[in-house]
């Protein structure tokens, strides 16, 4: 009994020690999140998993839990890389991207206030695919941080610039400044811009809806001089020589008439573009730019997203109910 005993002893012995010698998983250590304040000095190595959206770059998940209504402000450093941000909600859908948080830095910053509670996952990455060290801290933030981090902060609040155009369909006015007193959503956009064609079911759902209470789209575009219009199949083609101003004029009423624009459309000089375009911080287009009755600037969204659709569509319903 006792012999069989000890035979048994042994053998749990011998199986703990092969088993201690196995190689365990790899459990990172859980990040410690107090009073909505989070910081992580981690590392990016070759051997961590390839990020979905910067692919080759290596990227670890920290998790990181926010409530809903609340702002909270996440910065990542490092001195070894380019830092990238990017924050996925508790379903895996990405709500929030940063590269730069600032002229001359490579380091990131996200400013976000969360739609809903839940567990969110910030994605820590690199621009460069190097490995290296970092630092990652999170925490609330305030109203005046959420708008300052919008690009367009500068342009927010402040009286629209001037926009003139040398020709206009759909209306007779070709002054930005003519439109005061009424709710104007200023789209810069051109023929052959896809994103912005993919707005075109937007812009004629708010002009059909809240025309009527004063508000007006001017679509905003220059001169290509070489891009026709097949009204046929409704697609562009090259031409062999410049068109005329007229013929572009004739070549737009085409193109609105074939995808059925009824708001304003602003043709612009190629200098007056250029200034609009440093005005409005034109970076790309469909670039969308929302004015009150009074003249001011209340919403910059860049993109055909539909969360941008939704951000303008609400705010223009709020900016006609004001008189």
């Amino acid at each position: 009994m006792i012999r069989s005993l000890i035979g048994a002893l042994a053998i749990a012995f011998l199986a703990f020690g092969f088993l201690a010698a196995l190689p365990l998983p790899a459990v990172l250590a859980q990040d410690k999140q107090a009073n909505g304040a989070l910081k992580v000095e981690g590392k990016l190595t070759d051997e961590d998993p390839k990020d979905k959206v910067f692919k080759g770059s290596p990227h670890k998940v920290h998790e990181y839990k926010m409530k809903a209504n609340t702002i909270y402000v996440i910065d990542m450093a490092s001195k070894d890389f380019d830092s990238v941000l990017r924050l996925e909600n508790s379903a895996g859908k990405q709500v929030a991207l940063n590269d730069d948080s600032g002229p001359g830095t490579l380091d990131s910053r996200i400013v976000y206030k969360a739609l809903e509670d839940g567990a969110y996952r910030i994605i820590a990455t690199c621009l460069d695919k190097k490995p290296g060290s970092y630092t990652l801290t999170a925490r609330t933030g305030t109203e005046e941080e959420l708008a300052k981090a919008d690009p367009f902060f500068e342009l927010i609040g402040k009286p629209a610039p001037q926009l003139v155009g040398q020709f206009a369909l759909n209306g007779e006015t070709k002054k930005l400044s003519e439109l005061k007193g009424k709710v104007v959503l200023v789209d810069f956009w051109a023929v052959w811009c896809g994103p912005c064609i993919q707005t075109f079911p937007h812009l004629r759902e708010w002009t059909k809806e809240y025309q009527k209470d004063g508000f007006e789209i001017l679509g905003v575009t220059t001169y290509y001089e070489q891009l026709g219009f097949d009204k046929e199949k409704g697609k562009l083609k090259k031409l062999e020589s410049p068109m005329t101003a007229e013929e572009e004029h004739g070549m737009l009423k085409e193109f609105a008439a074939y995808h059925n624009l009824t708001h304003r459309l602003l043709a612009t000089s190629k200098e007056n573009w250029g200034k609009a375009g440093k005005d409005f911080r034109v970076n790309g287009i469909p670039h969308a730019v929302l004015i009150d009755r009074t003249g001011i600037v209340r919403m910059v969204r860049v993109g055909s997203g539909q969360a941008n659709a939704e951000d303008l569509h609400n705010e223009i319903k709020k900016l006609v109910a004001e008189k």
